[in-house]
């Protein structure tokens, strides 16, 4: 009797486990990754800075040190998206200040006779080209701008033992046609190098003042970075 039943009970067993499937394995979620270099937006610098040595002149001559200083406002694009190189217009609010010597027929025979001083808003406009580098800033290596100012500012002339000394303030406006020329590395983050050279011609009207009113022209050339 004992031998019938666990007969019985083994049978059942082996018939429940020849019914039962395999268990079903869900497959794990693969893991996802994105980007982040692909998802920034390429922006120009948040300041840029020129450094020139500045002349000018028609009948008088100053020539000194200028230096520019301003916000670039734009978005470069770039024609593929894992492209570094990125290109697009340029609109930079700035100040502009200018130090240096005064020669010419003001200074009476005297070769270098006095200081000129002149700081002024101005406002440039150019299309530039850059190489993305980290955060997607892109600095504009190669760039044809134009740029026009207001400057005001103070000119001394020191006294000498044949002329008196003499200073006036003098206002007027400033322009600018030039270029920044740089070499372009795509294989760099950020391109070749930091800087630029950056070459322009420069004319002034002198509105305001006593002894230099009228048109003077020169040129600039310098870095910028």
């Amino acid at each position: 009797m004992h031998a019938l039943v666990l007969s019985a009970l083994v049978a059942s067993s082996a018939g429940a486990e020849e019914g039962q499937g395999p268990s079903r394995v869900r497959p794990a979620r693969a893991p996802t990754f994105t980007s982040t270099r692909l998802s920034v937006q390429p922006h120009w610098p948040l300041a840029s800075f020129e450094l020139s040595a500045v002349v000018t002149g028609a009948r008088n001559v100053f020539f000194g040190l200028d230096l520019v200083a301003g916000v670039p406002l734009g978005w470069p694009t770039k024609a593929r998206r894992r492209d570094r190189l990125a290109s697009g217009w340029v609109v930079m609010p700035l100040i502009e200040g200018s130090y240096g010597g005064v020669s010419g027929p003001l200074c009476e025979g005297v070769r270098l006779c006095g200081d000129r001083f002149v700081v002024g808003p101005g406002l440039k406009f150019g299309h530039g080209v850059g190489v993305e580098g980290e955060g997607g800033v892109v600095r504009p290596t190669r760039m044809l701008y134009a740029q026009l100012g207001f400057i005001a500012g103070r000119v001394d002339i020191r006294s000498a033992p044949l002329s008196p000394g003499n200073a006036w303030w003098e206002a007027g406006l400033r322009a600018r046609v030039g270029g920044h020329l740089g070499s372009l590395d795509v294989s760099q983050p950020g391109g070749a190098s930091s800087f630029s050279f950056n070459v322009a011609v420069v004319t002034e009207l002198i509105l305001v003042s006593p002894l230099t009113r009228g048109w003077t022209v020169g040129g600039a050339i310098g870095v910028a970075f």
